[in-house]
């Protein structure tokens, strides 16, 4: 498994130093975790770390890509690409949604996110490579995903990372994320792997299914 680390961390470059905070702790549901599952909190580590990359090619790419729209991203093939069906939903308050959903503004936060004729685009931050694609139905109350494209090797956990981003990223609702490796792996190697795959924006890895998880709109909760 911790290979399967070292090459989310690798990411064509990346690399990330600095030491973690505190101690790394499991949380059972209870008034410190609100989310209904068992989570590690992974803040210690996440909002600690910094990335670099000794590559230059990877830190102007970087730069670069802050001023595109993801227009581009729009045709691009994504690698081993599979569709899966799946039935995600957000609140939302009909406002019309079109270009830039998010951007990353720090090299800690490690996607950006477009929406073009209500699909949503995904793309790794410091490379501009689409990972995810989601088809989606934009409403006055709600946002329903319906189908996904991503990689072959994505796709077990492909439906929990677009809900996650979408409810993280654009939402700016804190959740927990899901994280592809054992329950039993040591706690500083999930939390690592939290970092590669989400950045500071892994706050909380969970081995459960986070897309049942409500997400806080307006003050009311969505119990889809």
């Amino acid at each position: 498994m911790w290979d399967r680390v070292k090459h989310w961390l690798a990411d064509r470059g990346l690399a990330a130093r600095g030491p973690g905070k505190g101690a790394l702790r499991w949380y059972d549901p209870g008034p410190e975790n609100p989310f209904g599952i068992r989570v590690l909190g992974c803040r210690p580590l996440t909002w600690n770390l910094v990335s670099t990359t000794g590559d230059p090619a990877i830190a102007a790419s970087y730069v670069r890509l802050r001023k595109t729209d993801g227009r581009e991203l729009i045709d691009q093939a994504i690698k081993d690409a599979v569709r899966l069906p799946v039935s995600l939903e957000f609140p939302h308050d009909g406002a019309r949604l079109e270009g830039i959903v998010c951007k990353s503004d720090s090299m800690e936060v490690k996607w950006d996110i477009y929406i073009y004729d209500s699909v949503f685009l995904f793309a790794r931050s410091w490379t501009g490579e689409p990972l995810h694609r989601a088809w989606a139905t934009v409403g006055s109350t709600a946002i329903r995903v319906t189908q996904i494209e991503c990689s072959q090797g994505n796709r077990d956990l492909a439906a929990e990372h677009v809900y996650f981003l979408i409810a993280s990223h654009a939402m700016k609702r804190v959740l927990s994320h899901c994280v592809p490796c054992e329950p039993s792996a040591d706690p500083t190697q999930i939390a690592t792997l939290s970092f590669a795959l989400f950045g500071r924006l892994g706050c909380y890895a969970a081995f459960e299914d986070i897309t049942r998880l409500p997400i806080e709109f307006d003050g009311r909760r969505d119990r889809r």
